[in-house]
Order: structure tokens, then C-alpha cells, then sequence
């Protein structure tokens, strides 16, 4: 799994660096070569397997998933980003003049690609104890006293289902071919890239945070009370964003571009309606919440890693135990 890792981070730096290999002098068709590799094989294709190989990783390091089943998880990841990955960012080609089949095809892998990671967010869950593990099963105890990194593993959890919403549903969504002629561009893009973005590497990003903060700020109500309201509120003012104002707004452009056409449905008089402005500002509230209760608890956990930096934190002798052993 450690190599796994490697390899993952190591596909990063050198796809997204496929977009240094063009000039300001460069043919377009140059420059629109790379960046279909640094924009779709990058952020679609090796962020996807990154993505579920960090959160496998962290899941056994914390104990919470099998080192076996992560593994084979990663494994199915890698399968399907093998057969269908280059064939998933086929759904991009629709003015290209590519045939419905290949943007077909490429809707279907594309989608698929969240199933291991949805299905990996799930094994942490029943682990969890939050829907409750098998009889006879060993499960982790969760408490904050003997287990420092609940908020961790519940943003590495979010990572899953804005996955399977953000990138799956809402990627979907948008891929089809005859759903392509009438949404590409529209709000509907937009929902499906705020969701995919922040639901997954941005929570990704925090879950990280959360994981070092443990080692750094006391464990105390202070800590508790800023993890847990930054989890919920990140995670409720994206789902506000989604649900009031991007997907709704995506909706009446869907409809207007079927009864007046696409090109009327992308007008700025068509954002200039009453209703449109109305969900627009509907959407205050939901970053309100975001940014409030979410960003702040995070700034005041930096602060406080900044003071207590050369805090050291002692191992409880119960929980001096090799994660891949416990994870097993």
C-alpha cells in the first residue's frame, strides 16, 4: 500500500506538468492537446485513483478498514481506471464531432470510477458503529478519548458521498450526449463541479488537517466543538449551495434551452430574471454557514497548532498498537 501511495502521488505532479509543454506561440491544436490531458486524464482520471488510495491509506492507518479490503478496493480502482479511464474521457468530446457511442461509453466508465471509493466509505461507516457492525465483529472504539480521529474519518466519509453525488449523479448528469446538446456550459456544469471539487478534495484537504490537528491542539471541548462544527457546516453549506441555488437554476436553464433554445437559455438576460436573481441570493445564507461555521473553527485550529507546536502528546498504552495489525 505504501508503494501504491507513491505511484499515485508521483501520477500528479507529472500529468497536471503536461501543461507546461505549450507556449504563447503554440498552434491551438497543441495547446488544446495538453490541456485535455492536464484538464480530463489529470483531474479525472489520476485524481480519481489518488483520491481513493489516500483515503484507503488513511482508513487503515486509523484503523478502521482491513488492509486487505483497501487493497483490493485500490485494486478495483486501478481495473477500472485501466479498461474504461482513457475510454471515461470520452463524454468530453461532444464538439468534437465524436460519435454517441464514444461519449456514451465514455458517460458509463466515467461514472463507474466512484465505486470503489463509495464502497470503501461504506466499510469505514459500519465500522464506525454508526449503522452498527455485524455480530460477532471487533469494531474500533470510536470515542474521543480512545480514538482521537472521529472528525478525520467523518470528513474522509464526506470524501465518499460527494463523490458518489458530486462526481457520479451530478457528473452523469451532464455526460450523456442528448444531455450534453441541451446542459454543457449551464449551471448543472457548474453543480457538478462544485460538488465533485469541494465535496471531494476539498474535504480531502480537511480531512488531513483534522487527522494533524489531533496530534497538535489539546483534546479538549474547544477542539471537539470546532471539528464537529466545521464538519457540519462545510458540509451543509455545500449541500445549500447545491440544492437552492446551483442545481434549481440548472433545472430552468434545462427548460428554457428545450423551449427557446441553448443559446437563449446562456444570455445574461437570462440570469437577469427576477427568479434567477432570487436563487441567487438564496444562496447567502448556505455561505454564510460555510464560511462561518466552517473556515473560522479551521483558522482557530491553526492558531491553535501554532501555540501548542511544541506540545508533545504521549500514546495511550492501548492505543500503542500497529494500525495494520489492529486494522486486521
Amino acid at each position: 500500500m505504501p508503494w501504491l501511495f507513491f505511484y499515485a502521488s508521483l501520477s500528479i505532479p507529472i500529468f497536471y506538468g503536461v501543461g507546461m509543454l505549450f507556449g504563447p506561440k503554440s498552434h491551438f491544436a497543441v495547446i488544446d492537446f495538453w490541456r485535455f490531458w492536464v484538464v480530463h486524464l489529470w483531474v479525472e482520471d489520476f485524481l480519481e485513483i489518488f483520491t481513493t488510495v489516500t483515503v484507503a491509506y488513511m482508513f487503515v492507518l486509523v484503523g478502521m478498514v482491513p488492509e486487505r479490503t483497501a487493497t483490493r478496493l485500490i485494486y478495483l480502482e486501478i481495473i477500472l481506471y485501466s479498461i474504461g479511464g482513457v475510454v471515461g474521457s470520452m463524454h468530453h468530446l461532444y464538439f468534437s464531432g465524436a460519435p454517441a457511442v464514444h461519449m456514451a461509453l465514455g458517460a458509463f466508465f466515467s461514472a463507474m470510477e466512484v465505486v470503489p471509493l463509495v464502497l470503501l466509505t461504506f466499510e469505514a461507516w459500519r465500522f464506525m458503529r454508526l449503522g452498527g457492525a455485524k455480530p460477532g465483529e471487533t469494531v474500533l472504539d470510536t470515542s474521543n478519548e480512545r480514538f482521537p480521529h472521529k472528525w478525520a474519518v467523518m470528513f474522509l466519509a464526506a470524501v465518499g458521498f460527494w463523490n458518489f453525488i458530486g462526481a457520479g449523479i451530478f457528473g452523469f448528469l451532464i455526460n450523456l450526449p442528448v444531455v450534453s446538446y441541451w446542459e454543457i456550459g449551464t449551471q448543472f456544469t457548474a453543480n457538478h463541479g462544485h460538488a465533485a471539487m469541494m465535496g471531494v478534495y476539498g474535504m480531502l484537504a480537511i480531512g488531513f488537517f483534522v487527522f494533524v490537528a489531533a496530534y497538535f491542539v489539546p483534546r479538549d471541548a474547544r477542539t471537539e466543538r470546532a471539528m464537529k462544527w466545521s464538519f457540519w457546516s462545510l458540509n451543509g453549506g455545500l449541500a445549500w449551495m447545491v440544492c437552492v441555488n446551483l442545481f434549481p437554476i440548472g433545472g430552468l436553464q434545462f427548460y428554457d434551452a428545450l423551449v427557446n433554445g441553448y443559446w437563449h437559455a446562456r444570455r445574461p438576460e437570462f440570469f437577469a430574471q427576477r427568479t434567477i436573481r432570487t436563487l441567487e441570493w438564496l444562496r447567502l445564507p448556505g455561505d454564510v454557514v460555510f464560511i462561518v461555521g466552517g473556515i473560522l473553527p479551521l483558522v482557530y485550529l491553526a492558531v491553535r497548532m501554532v501555540a501548542n507546536r511544541n506540545r508533545q502528546e504521549t500514546v495511550p498504552a492501548h492505543a500503542a498498537v500497529d494500525p495494520l495489525t489492529r486494522a486486521r
